[in-house]
């Protein structure tokens, strides 16, 4: 069986891969398998964020107690 034979050779390309995919079809396919690599992302920038706020907040009373 030579390369001519194999099944892909054989079958005509997808409708899809004779127009080049836009930008934002490239940036939504990169931001939509990186989210499903990476499913607790929004969970950890929020724990981020809300740890920023508490410090931010602590700081603030601190500062504020000094004369």
């Amino acid at each position: 069986m030579g390369i001519q034979d194999r099944d892909y050779m054989k079958r005509p390309p997808d409708d899809e891969s004779l127009h080049p995919s836009s930008t934002d079809n490239k940036l939504e396919e990169f931001l939509s398998g990186f989210l499903a690599r990476h499913p607790r992302l929004f969970l950890y920038v929020g724990i981020g964020l809300l740890a920023l706020v508490i410090l931010a907040f602590i700081m603030v009373k601190i500062s504020g107690n000094r004369q």
